[in-house]
Protein backbone atom coordinates (compact mmCIF):
# COMPACT_ATOMS: atom_id res chain seq x y z
CA UNK A 1 0.00 0.00 0.00
CA UNK A 2 1.02 3.24 -0.73
CA UNK A 3 1.81 5.25 2.98
CA UNK A 4 1.85 9.06 1.59
CA UNK A 5 -1.19 10.26 1.84
CA UNK A 6 -2.41 13.94 1.38
CA UNK A 7 -2.91 15.70 4.40
CA UNK A 8 -5.87 16.38 6.03
CA UNK A 9 -7.76 19.69 4.49
CA UNK A 10 -8.62 20.53 7.92
CA UNK A 11 -7.40 20.67 11.34
CA UNK A 12 -9.27 21.98 14.68
CA UNK A 13 -6.23 23.71 16.89
CA UNK A 14 -7.25 24.32 20.46
CA UNK A 15 -5.66 26.93 22.86
CA UNK A 16 -5.34 25.59 26.37
CA UNK A 17 -3.92 27.80 29.00
CA UNK A 18 -0.35 27.36 30.48
CA UNK A 19 0.48 24.26 31.67
CA UNK A 20 -2.88 22.58 30.59
CA UNK A 21 -1.65 21.91 26.42
CA UNK A 22 0.14 18.40 27.19
CA UNK A 23 -3.54 17.07 29.66
CA UNK A 24 -5.54 18.12 26.97
CA UNK A 25 -3.98 16.77 24.34
CA UNK A 26 -3.82 13.62 25.78
CA UNK A 27 -7.50 13.53 26.65
CA UNK A 28 -8.41 13.85 23.23
CA UNK A 29 -5.69 11.46 21.65
CA UNK A 30 -7.21 8.69 23.95
CA UNK A 31 -11.00 9.66 22.96
CA UNK A 32 -10.71 9.73 19.64
CA UNK A 33 -8.40 6.44 19.49
CA UNK A 34 -10.62 3.92 19.48
CA UNK A 35 -12.92 6.03 16.76
CA UNK A 36 -10.56 7.36 14.20
CA UNK A 37 -6.71 6.51 15.49
CA UNK A 38 -5.54 7.00 11.72
CA UNK A 39 -6.49 10.84 11.71
CA UNK A 40 -5.46 13.37 13.84
CA UNK A 41 -7.83 15.77 13.93
CA UNK A 42 -7.58 17.99 17.17
CA UNK A 43 -4.05 19.26 17.83
CA UNK A 44 -3.57 21.39 21.33
CA UNK A 45 -1.15 24.37 22.14
CA UNK A 46 -0.97 26.74 24.82
CA UNK A 47 -0.97 30.35 24.86
CA UNK A 48 1.25 32.92 26.56
CA UNK A 49 -1.30 34.25 28.98
CA UNK A 50 -5.63 32.76 29.41
CA UNK A 51 -7.55 35.59 27.85
CA UNK A 52 -9.17 38.12 29.10
CA UNK A 53 -12.91 36.78 27.98
CA UNK A 54 -15.24 39.40 30.34
CA UNK A 55 -13.75 42.26 28.49
CA UNK A 56 -15.89 41.03 25.57
CA UNK A 57 -19.73 41.74 26.19
CA UNK A 58 -21.57 38.98 26.23
CA UNK A 59 -24.92 40.34 26.99
CA UNK A 60 -27.23 39.41 23.99
CA UNK A 61 -31.16 37.79 24.79
CA UNK A 62 -29.88 34.45 23.11
CA UNK A 63 -26.19 33.11 22.32
CA UNK A 64 -25.80 29.30 21.23
CA UNK A 65 -21.84 28.24 21.17
CA UNK A 66 -20.66 28.32 17.70
CA UNK A 67 -18.76 25.06 17.40
CA UNK A 68 -19.97 21.61 18.29
CA UNK A 69 -18.36 17.83 17.82
CA UNK A 70 -20.88 14.93 17.58
CA UNK A 71 -19.04 11.46 17.71
CA UNK A 72 -21.83 8.74 15.27
CA UNK A 73 -20.79 5.63 16.87
CA UNK A 74 -21.94 2.23 15.43
CA UNK A 75 -23.78 0.08 18.17
CA UNK A 76 -22.66 -3.03 15.87
CA UNK A 77 -19.41 -1.84 17.85
CA UNK A 78 -20.81 -2.92 21.10
CA UNK A 79 -22.31 -0.90 23.99
CA UNK A 80 -19.31 -1.44 25.76
CA UNK A 81 -17.59 0.68 23.61
CA UNK A 82 -19.76 3.83 23.65
CA UNK A 83 -19.93 3.25 27.48
CA UNK A 84 -16.65 3.93 27.80
CA UNK A 85 -16.72 6.85 25.12
CA UNK A 86 -19.16 8.27 27.61
CA UNK A 87 -17.87 7.20 30.57
CA UNK A 88 -14.27 9.16 29.36
CA UNK A 89 -16.59 12.32 28.79
CA UNK A 90 -18.13 12.30 32.41
CA UNK A 91 -14.39 12.16 34.11
CA UNK A 92 -12.08 15.58 34.67
CA UNK A 93 -10.90 17.83 32.60
CA UNK A 94 -14.34 17.25 30.79
CA UNK A 95 -17.56 19.08 32.22
CA UNK A 96 -20.74 18.93 31.54
CA UNK A 97 -21.76 21.80 28.96
CA UNK A 98 -25.06 23.61 30.75
CA UNK A 99 -28.26 22.86 28.31
CA UNK A 100 -30.00 25.91 30.19
CA UNK A 101 -29.51 29.90 29.76
CA UNK A 102 -29.23 31.50 32.50
CA UNK A 103 -33.29 32.30 32.78
CA UNK A 104 -33.82 28.19 32.91
CA UNK A 105 -35.32 27.72 29.56
CA UNK A 106 -33.57 24.91 27.23
CA UNK A 107 -30.60 26.03 24.75
CA UNK A 108 -32.10 25.82 21.15
CA UNK A 109 -31.47 22.65 19.18
CA UNK A 110 -29.96 20.94 22.04
CA UNK A 111 -31.87 17.92 22.21
CA UNK A 112 -33.76 16.29 24.99
CA UNK A 113 -32.10 13.34 27.09
CA UNK A 114 -28.48 14.72 25.26
CA UNK A 115 -25.54 15.53 27.54
CA UNK A 116 -23.19 18.07 26.30
CA UNK A 117 -19.36 17.99 27.38
CA UNK A 118 -16.44 20.97 26.93
CA UNK A 119 -12.54 20.83 28.13
CA UNK A 120 -13.11 24.45 28.64
CA UNK A 121 -15.99 27.25 27.83
CA UNK A 122 -14.22 28.89 24.77
CA UNK A 123 -13.51 25.31 23.36
CA UNK A 124 -16.63 22.80 21.53
CA UNK A 125 -18.97 21.12 23.02
CA UNK A 126 -19.42 17.82 22.43
CA UNK A 127 -21.84 15.01 22.31
CA UNK A 128 -22.10 11.37 21.21
CA UNK A 129 -24.74 9.47 19.21
CA UNK A 130 -25.69 5.99 18.43
CA UNK A 131 -26.36 4.96 14.92
CA UNK A 132 -27.55 2.01 13.63
CA UNK A 133 -26.35 1.96 10.04
CA UNK A 134 -23.59 3.31 7.90
CA UNK A 135 -20.17 4.66 8.44
CA UNK A 136 -19.21 6.09 11.74
CA UNK A 137 -18.72 9.65 11.86
CA UNK A 138 -16.60 12.57 13.66
CA UNK A 139 -18.82 15.65 12.70
CA UNK A 140 -17.12 19.07 13.84
CA UNK A 141 -20.75 21.57 13.22
CA UNK A 142 -20.18 25.41 13.06
CA UNK A 143 -23.55 27.03 13.86
CA UNK A 144 -24.42 30.50 11.80
CA UNK A 145 -26.45 33.14 12.79
CA UNK A 146 -30.01 32.52 10.35
CA UNK A 147 -28.82 35.93 7.88
CA UNK A 148 -24.96 34.57 7.95
CA UNK A 149 -26.05 30.43 6.48
CA UNK A 150 -25.80 31.13 2.92
CA UNK A 151 -22.74 33.15 3.03
CA UNK A 152 -21.01 30.69 4.84
CA UNK A 153 -21.95 27.88 2.43
CA UNK A 154 -20.16 30.26 0.12
CA UNK A 155 -17.20 30.86 2.47
CA UNK A 156 -16.22 27.32 2.92
CA UNK A 157 -17.07 25.62 -0.54
CA UNK A 158 -14.14 28.51 -1.86
CA UNK A 159 -11.75 27.51 1.18
CA UNK A 160 -12.27 23.84 0.79
CA UNK A 161 -12.74 24.03 -3.24
CA UNK A 162 -15.60 21.36 -3.09
CA UNK A 163 -19.55 21.47 -2.86
CA UNK A 164 -21.40 21.43 0.34
CA UNK A 165 -23.83 18.12 0.66
CA UNK A 166 -26.86 19.55 1.58
CA UNK A 167 -28.74 17.59 3.33
CA UNK A 168 -31.82 19.59 4.63
CA UNK A 169 -32.37 23.42 3.99
CA UNK A 170 -30.45 24.74 7.31
CA UNK A 171 -28.06 22.05 7.40
CA UNK A 172 -25.23 20.80 5.25
CA UNK A 173 -21.60 19.06 5.64
CA UNK A 174 -18.69 18.71 3.35
CA UNK A 175 -16.90 15.36 3.51
CA UNK A 176 -13.44 15.72 4.70
CA UNK A 177 -12.12 12.55 4.63
CA UNK A 178 -13.70 8.75 4.82
CA UNK A 179 -12.88 5.14 5.11
CA UNK A 180 -15.11 2.32 4.58
CA UNK A 181 -16.24 2.45 8.09
CA UNK A 182 -15.58 6.41 9.09
CA UNK A 183 -15.85 9.55 7.80
CA UNK A 184 -15.01 12.88 8.90
CA UNK A 185 -17.23 15.94 8.18
CA UNK A 186 -17.36 19.63 8.89
CA UNK A 187 -21.11 20.73 8.67
CA UNK A 188 -22.79 24.18 8.81
CA UNK A 189 -25.64 24.62 10.86
CA UNK A 190 -28.33 27.65 10.54
CA UNK A 191 -29.41 28.59 13.48
CA UNK A 192 -33.33 30.36 13.51
CA UNK A 193 -34.12 34.08 13.59
CA UNK A 194 -32.90 35.98 16.89
CA UNK A 195 -30.14 33.58 18.16
CA UNK A 196 -26.47 35.22 18.07
CA UNK A 197 -23.78 32.77 17.68
CA UNK A 198 -21.12 32.80 20.56
CA UNK A 199 -17.58 32.11 18.82
CA UNK A 200 -15.23 29.73 20.96
CA UNK A 201 -11.95 32.07 21.24
CA UNK A 202 -9.50 29.23 22.10
CA UNK A 203 -10.64 27.09 18.88
CA UNK A 204 -9.38 27.84 15.18
CA UNK A 205 -10.12 25.79 12.56
CA UNK A 206 -7.35 25.54 10.32
CA UNK A 207 -7.17 25.03 6.38
CA UNK A 208 -5.02 23.73 3.76
CA UNK A 209 -4.86 26.09 0.87
CA UNK A 210 -2.50 25.69 -2.42
CA UNK A 211 -2.67 29.81 -3.11
CA UNK A 212 -3.65 32.44 -0.99
CA UNK A 213 -3.35 35.86 -3.20
CA UNK A 214 -6.53 35.25 -5.36
CA UNK A 215 -8.26 33.77 -1.70
CA UNK A 216 -7.62 36.72 0.18
CA UNK A 217 -9.69 39.64 -1.39
CA UNK A 218 -12.64 37.16 -2.02
CA UNK A 219 -12.72 36.83 2.46
CA UNK A 220 -15.72 38.76 4.44
CA UNK A 221 -13.04 40.04 7.24
CA UNK A 222 -9.25 41.13 6.64
CA UNK A 223 -6.46 38.22 6.21
CA UNK A 224 -3.09 38.98 7.87
CA UNK A 225 -0.08 36.73 7.90
CA UNK A 226 1.37 35.68 10.96
CA UNK A 227 4.17 33.65 9.63
CA UNK A 228 5.44 32.75 5.66
CA UNK A 229 2.67 30.09 5.44
CA UNK A 230 -0.27 30.66 7.75
CA UNK A 231 -2.99 33.67 7.29
CA UNK A 232 -5.60 33.92 10.03
CA UNK A 233 -8.75 35.41 9.17
CA UNK A 234 -12.24 34.91 10.12
CA UNK A 235 -15.75 33.52 9.03
CA UNK A 236 -18.99 35.97 8.67
CA UNK A 237 -20.19 34.76 12.38
CA UNK A 238 -16.08 35.55 14.35
CA UNK A 239 -15.11 31.71 13.83
CA UNK A 240 -11.32 31.93 13.89
CA UNK A 241 -9.75 30.60 10.66
CA UNK A 242 -6.38 29.87 9.80
CA UNK A 243 -5.23 29.40 5.99
CA UNK A 244 -2.28 27.34 5.88
CA UNK A 245 -0.44 27.37 2.31
CA UNK A 246 0.36 23.60 1.09
CA UNK A 247 1.77 22.50 -1.82
CA UNK A 248 1.28 18.84 -2.05
CA UNK A 249 4.31 16.64 -2.48
CA UNK A 250 6.32 19.21 -0.27
CA UNK A 251 7.70 18.94 2.93
CA UNK A 252 5.44 21.31 5.52
CA UNK A 253 7.02 23.23 7.02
Amino acid sequence: MDETREPLAMTVHLLANSGHGSLLQQTLDQLLDCICPEVRVFLVSERVSPVKYYDKCHSKRSRFPGMSVLLFLHERLGEERLFRVLDSLQHWPWQCYPTQNAQGRPCPYILANQEFYSLDNQMPVWGVRQVHCGTEVLRVTLYCSFDNYEDAIGLYEMILQREATLQKSNFCFFALYSTESFALQLSLKQLPPGVSVDPKEASVLQFKVQEIGQLVPLLPHPCVPISHTRWQTQDYDGNKILLQVFLFGLCDL
